[in-house]
């Protein structure tokens, strides 16, 4: 009786278990939007997500972070490591005429550059290993607390690819559908990489010169200022108790300082690590986040920067 009733249950759930994404009809809606709007061919877009699959993994994974996972001094442990520096340092070395040429157009330091790169992607090393539609489908139809975010991820990822010539059903990414050496989401992708080595392709995927253009390009396009001071660090004595981690840029009357004379009058960010590590961060910092909003990011791109510098600099 009990195994009747199990094939039973089987029976009547297997249609939506083993169905696939073609058959939603939210991403039939999807495709006629797609089919309307930007001209795509509605045969083509079924077929692609008959290919496309639900990947439960990724889910977990958008809702287990990294800062989530690790604390400050661990995740500044994993990221700012001296592998990671000296790769940095390898990195830059072998494109140093092109990270010179950023450095001049783009006002980005080079060691910028290289930190962002080497913690997205370890240099190219580590580009992702999920496919794109399959990522984007996920979060863009199984994710509903960022669905509307990912949807539009989805339609940039299909615009992205045609333009591009690149087969969506090849390309790989991260489990939130970034790509390549500074793990581009489709939207930054589309916006902001730039052909850097004048070949007519932008490559951000497998061209480390592109990516080195693209990602000067992305913070230029932010706000960088050129020359700018990034962070500064705080004794515990000068911060008030007040001082907590805000990655919204303030007003110097509303930053939580005791002695405010030596700062200029604009804007700051305040970082606090566990009530111990303390520090002012400029402009620049804030232009950061923009490429990832998190605190431990900003700060893991600042001082690993730091560090390559330093180490190019002895080892020229």
């Amino acid at each position: 009786m009990k195994s009747l009733l199990f094939l039973l249950l089987l029976t009547i759930s297997a249609p939506n278990a083993f169905s696939d994404y073609s058959d939603r009809t939210q991403v039939k809606s999807f495709i006629t939007k797609m089919v309307n709007e930007h001209g795509f061919e509605e045969s083509r877009l079924q077929y692609i997500f008959t290919k496309a699959k639900k990947k439960e993994k990724i889910i977990n994974s958008m809702d287990r972070p990294a800062e989530k996972k690790f604390s400050w001094t661990q995740y500044k442990s994993r990221l700012v490591s001296p592998i990671r520096i000296n790769n940095g340092v390898d990195f830059l070395t072998r494109f140093l005429p092109e990270f010179i040429e950023a450095e001049k157009t783009f006002g980005i330091p080079k060691e910028i550059i290289a930190a962002i790169i080497g913690i997205e992607s370890s240099y190219g090393a580590i580009t992702g290993r999920e496919r794109v539609i399959d990522s984007l489908s996920t979060l863009a139809f199984d994710y509903p607390r960022r669905s509307k975010f990912f949807i539009k991820q989805l339609e940039d990822f299909l615009l992205l690819a045609r333009k591009e010539k690149l087969d969506p059903l090849v390309m790989k990414g991260s489990y939130a559908g970034a790509m390549g050496y500074g793990q581009f989401i489709p939207s930054s992708y589309l916006a902001y990489a730039i052909d850097f080595d004048g070949d007519g392709i932008r490559n951000i995927v497998t061209n480390p010169i592109d990516a080195i253009g693209s990602v000067a390009n992305y913070l230029s396009k932010h706000g960088w200022e050129r020359n700018g001071v990034i962070a500064e660090p705080l004794a515990e004595q000068e911060v008030t108790s007040e001082f907590k981690t805000s990655l919204k840029l303030r007003d110097l009357d509303s930053i939580q300082i005791l002695n405010k004379k030596s700062l200029a009058q604009k804007k700051y960010l305040q970082i606090n690590f566990d009530d111990k590590d303390f520090w002012l961060g400029h402009k620049n910092l804030y232009v950061l986040s923009r490429y990832n909003r998190s605190s431990f990011y900003v700060m893991a791109v600042f001082l690993l920067s730091q560090e390559i510098d330093y180490a190019f600099g002895v080892k020229i």
